[in-house]
Formats: C-alpha cells, structure tokens, sequence
C-alpha cells in the first residue's frame, strides 16, 4: 500500500487517517457555521453536530490515552513476573500494578525475614528477598514508588504466597493498638508543650529558684526521651496486622514497615485499592459462554448429580472434570477432559448405588510435577487449632535457601486413575485422591468428613505414613436426622441437619453452636457454598437464598431469585413459563471468584455479585442485582484454565445470547439430590488467568430464540454440559 500511495505514505501513517478525520469533521462543520445565517433551520442542526463531533473527537483522544496506559501496565506487570521466580499466572488484563514496598515479618524464635510485598489492584504478592551475585542487597527504607525499577532489579525474588484483595481486610486490632499509641504520643506531646511554658513562666521569676528550675528541665529531657522512643522505636507504629480469611478460617499476617510515613502510605493505597475492587465487581463483563456438549446416556435413565474437577494438571497441561451421573441403581464416573477441546475420555461404572458427592483430596505428600514420582519434602498444614500462623514465610533469604512454601500452598499432582480405599504404595498415597460418596462430604483440616443419613458423621484420618485408615474411621453422633450437607466455614465445620445448621470444632469434634436457617422443619438445607465470611444457604422447595455470616451466624440478606427467572421466561410458552415459575427453587450453588452461581430446577442459571464481609459485618443494606443467563442445574462447578493454551472458543457453538435453559423439569416436587462438588480447602480460582464454569443437566435450549426453529426440545433427554468464561 506504501508503494501505490502517490503520497508514499508510511503504514501507520494510513492506519491513522481514519482517526483524523474526526477532527476534520469538526473543522468542517465550523467552516459551514460561518456560512449559515443563524436563521437558517440548518443552523441548529450544525451546532448539535458539532458539540457531539467535538465529544466524540474527546472520547477517541482519552480512550487512545487509556489504552497507551493500559499497554504500559501490561508490560510492567510482565516486567515484574520475570523478577520474581517461581511466580505463574500473573499477567491479566484485568490486573494492574500499583506498589512494591521492603518490609519485614515476624518468623519463628522472635527473628524477622526481609519480604517484598507486590501490590496489584486484586491480589497481594509476597516474594523473599535473595541476592544477587556482586550485588549488595538494597536498604529495606528504599523507595515504594511503582517507576522506575531500579531498586526491583538490584535484588533476586522468590516467590512465597499470594492472597486475592477480596480475602484481606486490616485487623481492627491493629487500629485500636495504632490508635492507642497515637494518644500516648498526643498526650506526651500536650504534656511537653505545658512543661515548656512553665520554664519560659519561671525564668521570668525576678527571685532565682534554681532547685524548681533543675527539676522542670529533668521532667522536660524525660517526657522528651519517652516521645521520642514512642515515636520512633515503638513497633505498634510500624506494624500493620492483616487478616486473612479462607476455609481454614481467619488468619493474621504481621507486616512491619521500615516508617510509619510507609506504613500509613499502604495502608491508605491498600484501602483505595480494595475500595476500588469493590465498585468494580457490577462493571465487570457478564461470563461468556463458549460451548454445549452433549454427553450420551450408555444407560437409560442416568442423571448428573455432582460434579469436581482433579488437583493439579494432566499431560496436555488442562484439568480433568470427573462428572457423576446415577440412575438410582448404578453410579457412574465420566471424566472430562479439555486437551484442548472438550472431550469425554472415560465414562465408568463405580458402584451399585447413586453417586452424590464427589471432591479431590490432595496426597500426603505434594509434588511440582507430573512426569517424576519422586515426592518432595512433607508440606504439612499446621493445626488450625495451634496459635501459630499458617502462612509460613519465616524461610532465609540465601541464594540456595528452600522456602517451605514456594507455592501458593501444597500443590499435589493430579490422579491417574481411582485407587483402592488403602493405598498399595507409598507413591499412591503421596497422589492426590478422589472420594465418592452416597451424602455429603468435605476435606478440612488433613480429615475427610463424611455425612451420612443415620444422623452421625464419619471422620477419616491418615496414618503416620500418609495411608488413609479407611479401616478404623471415628464416628460422630450429631442427631437423629439425616446430615445432608457439610462445608468448611473459617476453620470450622457446618453441618446441616434438615433446617438447622449445627457448627463442629474440628479439633475437639465437639458442637460449638446451633441455628436455625428457617422455621420450618420440613423445608431442609438443600445447598450451601462459601465464600470468604459468607455463606450461602438455599432450602428445599423455596427459590430464596439466604446469606449468613460465618464468625456471627447472623442472617445478612435474603434473595428471592423470581422475579429474575420469571423474567428470563418470558420467550416461553405460557403452559412451560407456568410450569417452571410454579414449582421453582434453588437446586445448586457455586461461589466462583466475586460471582455467585445459582441454578434453578427452571433450568436458568443466574449470576450475582458477591458483597464483601469482613469480621465487623452486622447487615446487608444493598441486595446485589441478580443478572440472569441460562444454563443447567443438575451441578455447577468450576476448573482452571491455564491461559498459556489455546481458548475453547474457536470450538464452541457461538451463541447470540446469554439465556441458555434447559426444557424438562425433574425436580419438580422431589427433594433434589445431597451432593455437590467442592474444591479441596485451600484452593483459590482467582490465581489463574481463566476460569471455566460447568454446569449439567438434562437437554439445551436458547430461550433468546426459543420458538424460532423446529429443533426446540429435540434433545430434552440428552445430558449436557455448558461451560463458561469467567
């Protein structure tokens, strides 16, 4: 094109003209201004025109800046991953960076370990700090500011944790303690100034009182020294206490700052940041939904009922999905694989009986690979009944050092296959299991949980070589009444026993507390998931959830999701939109990075904000908007994308809307099923770049264009699967 242009303009020099003509427009317009008398009835419409060339000329100039900003972002984001080693997954573009600070934390025996804390707009980093060969290692007092790298680069990071912004909130112990020292000082400072005038009063004396005079310059170098030493060696100052929130429960992490002027300066840009995290969550995209698979029935009859997906990745890099499905008579596994389109690559008998829960349990020991079976060193989680943090980031800062936690937490490698109940070997029982159930259950705290229907749960434990003791479970009485559901809220563990939720200390497998979700005995818990502090509870038969808070067990809000299905509906057929509004209710639930997922026995899958808890939390003022697309809701549960592959959209079936249904409705009237997949204890979807949702149930229908076509409730009796991108 530069050859044929008799201008021989350059490429870019031709990409951008489109742009300028915008602006040429705008001269245009005020050239043909000045030419129409004010009378004309042109002249209106010329003035019109040129205020909303001039703001779309506006619109193009700032847009063109934010994109400009938002490459430069890009790229310093990539410049930060390649500092720190051992880091994944942190370029997103979604994510920008905002600070570095050299701090200090708290280890074991009372010593401190150099940190560096990277500060993104929805996750906080924590890398060791090592040297570099010939380098000196860079005063902890070196500059926070985000530009240039200079200080960044004179070091060598490791990677030790990261926590998403949405799980950490300041202590209010810290404020009080940082309140309480700031009167201290105040009050010395007051005490100064009045000890200062009485010397100024006393040297006015005409009569000398030298005594009175030595007495009140001690008591002024005295309440100097103290303001001093307040000011500058007290640690309340510089300290900064975080409170970590995960299904383990809530920890603290101490941060110590090289300032108070560092420490007041994070947590100001902390607080914005979160602030800004929070009124970003209703602005964000809805999921996209990439594909529909229909899964065929080798036997008449069978149902999803849950579904989870494996720990760690297979050989094409992607985690597999293992999908239950049951009949009543025979349980069945299928696994889902994504290498790297979705594919059903196994589908297996299990057992005689319905399959209604299933979950990953990670192996004794973890390992960073897949290809070596050779196990690394034991990463046991600390009780959570010890007083110790979890987070262990007290490791040295050497070149050759071994942080014991250079991952997130235990990463285990993914199972091959099922295993026997007792692991044969000690490479079988360092692997990653999963557990099938016929009710409910959870892994917390190195013990699988088990509800089963005579009212008692079943407590699973390893031995001191990692086998799991199958042989010798220990059995709890919790009621006479089936236990329907379990989850791990915040270190404890909530069992639901037809309306009440009763709440287990996993240390001393005694109940703490009991409440009631509703009043009526005969309306059971039917779903729970969690969320940070927040729990989400749905009851048979009833299209309300209700969300409590996990320290109080105060009910926050209610939501009726009604009016939002009703309105999905209403491309149906009268008869059908009837039917599903008629006997609706939550059948499944899935909290998924700040969305929660709610399926409905209408077919409709609904997505809703998740408000923000922290441990201060009494009510909700605001009920999140529920915004609706449609999906299935035998189960709903959600894997990790790993974004160095191709997507999965260059395979799906392109849909023109976000309603997606399904057309038959088999709850109707039925308690649905107990089990409901749930991600091992310690997970956390946010630390990849792409999260898929899965959703299954019975047929696929777009309700956007139900009607349209013959092909509507051609495949009613056809399980599928739907997935999205969060």
């Amino acid at each position: 094109m530069s050859r044929e242009q008799k201008s021989k303009l350059t490429l870019d020099a031709i990409l951008i003209m489109p742009v300028q003509r915008i602006p040429r427009y705008e001269l245009l317009i005020k050239e043909l201004l000045k030419h129409t008398p004010t009378e004309h009835p042109d002249h209106e419409f010329l003035l019109k025109a040129q205020k909303e060339v001039h703001e779309l000329a506006l619109k193009i100039n700032r847009m063109e800046k934010e994109a400009f900003l938002h490459e430069q972002m890009q790229q310093r984001v990539k410049e930060i991953e390649h500092l720190i080693e051992g880091v994944m997954d942190l370029s997103h573009p979604d994510r920008t960076f905002i600070r570095y600070d050299f701090v200090s934390i708290p280890g074991g025996l009372g010593t401190k370990k150099e940190r560096c804390l990277f500060l993104f707009s929805d996750i906080l980093l924590i890398t060791s700090i090592k040297k570099k060969s010939g380098t000196a290692r860079k005063s902890s007092t070196a500059s926070g500011s985000p530009s240039p790298f200079n200080t960044l680069e004179a070091n060598k990071y490791k990677y030790l944790m990261r926590f998403s912004l949405d799980n950490i909130d300041i202590s209010k112990v810290s404020d009080v303690n940082v309140k309480k020292t700031l009167k201290d000082i105040e009050t010395l400072q007051s005490d100064l100034l009045t000890l200062n005038q009485i010397n100024d009063l006393i040297n006015n004396l005409a009569i000398n009182h030298q005594p009175l005079d030595d007495a009140i310059k001690d008591m002024i170098s005295s309440v100097s020294k103290q303001l001093n030493d307040k000011q500058t060696n007290d640690s309340q100052l510089l300290s900064l206490e975080l409170a970590i929130t995960s299904q383990e429960g809530v920890d603290s992490l101490t941060i110590i700052f090289p300032s108070t002027e560092k420490r007041s300066s994070w947590e100001a840009t902390f607080n914005e940041v979160k602030q800004r995290l929070v009124l970003s969550t209703d602005r964000k995209p809805p999921p996209e939904f990439l594909l529909s698979l229909p899964i065929r029935k080798t036997r008449a009859g069978l149902q999803f009922t849950c579904a989870s997906p494996t720990l760690g990745s297979n050989q094409f890099g992607y985690k597999d999905v293992w999908i239950c499905n049951s009949d009543g008579y025979v349980g069945q596994v299928c696994v889902l694989s994504m290498q790297p389109d979705p594919n059903v690559t196994s589908c297996n008998g299990v057992c005689n009986a319905r399959i209604l829960c299933v979950t990953a349990i990670p192996g004794a020991m973890s390992s960073s690979s897949t290809s070596s079976p050779t196990p690394r060193k034991t990463k046991s989680l600390p009780p959570l009944s010890a007083p110790t943090s979890q987070f262990q980031l007290d490791s040295d800062s050497s070149d050759d050092e071994e942080d014991p936690y250079d991952e997130e937490l235990s990463l285990p490698i993914p199972p091959q296959s099922p295993v026997d109940s007792c692991c044969s070997s000690e490479f079988e029982c360092n692997h990653p299991t999963m557990w099938l159930g016929t009710e409910d259950g959870c892994y917390l705290n190195n013990q699988v949980f088990g509800g089963l229907s005579n009212g008692q749960i079943v407590i699973f434990r390893r031995d001191e070589t990692g086998n799991w003791m199958t042989n010798d479970p220990k059995l709890m009485e919790i009621s006479s009444f089936p236990v329907v559901k379990l989850l791990a809220v915040s270190g404890k563990l909530w069992c639901a026993v037809q309306n009440q939720i009763h709440v287990l200390s996993t240390s001393s497998l005694e109940i703490e507390t009991s409440f009631h979700v509703n009043l009526d005995a005969n309306r059971v818990i039917l779903c729970m998931v969690t969320s940070g502090l927040g729990v989400w509870i749905s009851m048979q038969s009833s299209p309300i959830i209700k969300l409590f808070h996990g320290k109080s067990y105060e009910c926050l809000i209610e939501v009726n999701i009604a009016p939002s299905v009703s309105k999905i509906l209403t491309t149906c057929d009268d008869i059908i939109r009837q039917h599903k509004t008629a006997c609706l209710r939550v059948t499944t639930l899935l909290a998924c990075k700040d969305l929660l997922w709610i399926g409905t026995s209408a077919g409709t899958v609904l997505t809703m904000p998740l408000p923000h808890l922290t441990a201060a939390t009494t009510k909700l003022d605001n009920i999140p908007n529920v915004s609706g697309h449609t999906g299935h809701v035998r189960f709903l549960t959600t894997v990790q994308f790993n974004s160095s592959h191709s997507c999965l959209r260059h395979n799906s079936h392109e849909c023109n809307t976000h309603c997606l249904s399904i057309k038959k409705d088999n709850f109707c009237g039925k308690q649905a099923v107990k089990g409901g997949s749930m991600i091992r204890s310690g997970s956390n979807p946010s630390m990849c770049s792409k999260i898929l949702v899965i959703s299954g149930g019975d047929g696929y229908e777009d309700f956007g264009n139900y009607g349209a076509n013959e092909s509507v409730g051609r495949d009613d009796s056809t399980n599928h699967i739907l997935i999205w991108q969060v």
